[in-house]
């Protein structure tokens, strides 16, 4: 299957994007409860889980089982 031009672009941004320090999924899954409690509070979020941030604007799974783990926390509250 060939890639279109537009494909090839977005192929072309997403490796100029990768970091060094980027985390898995599995990794980001571990610590996403703590990074939500954190961020609901308002507390500064630390130095390590800066890259849970980063992982979840490029992971769209991710991003969305924060969402969900979100709206879970906020039903409860």
């Amino acid at each position: 299957m060939a890639l279109d031009r537009e494909q090839v672009r977005k192929l072309i941004a997403t490796v100029a994007d990768t970091r060094e320090d980027e985390i898995d999924c599995d990794t980001c899954l571990a610590s996403m409860a703590e990074f939500a409690e954190l961020e609901l509070v308002g507390a500064e979020i630390p130095e390590a889980l800066h890259r849970i941030r980063a992982h979840l604007e490029y992971c769209s799974e991710c991003a969305e089982e924060y969402r969900v783990l979100l709206d879970a926390v906020g039903a409860v509250s």
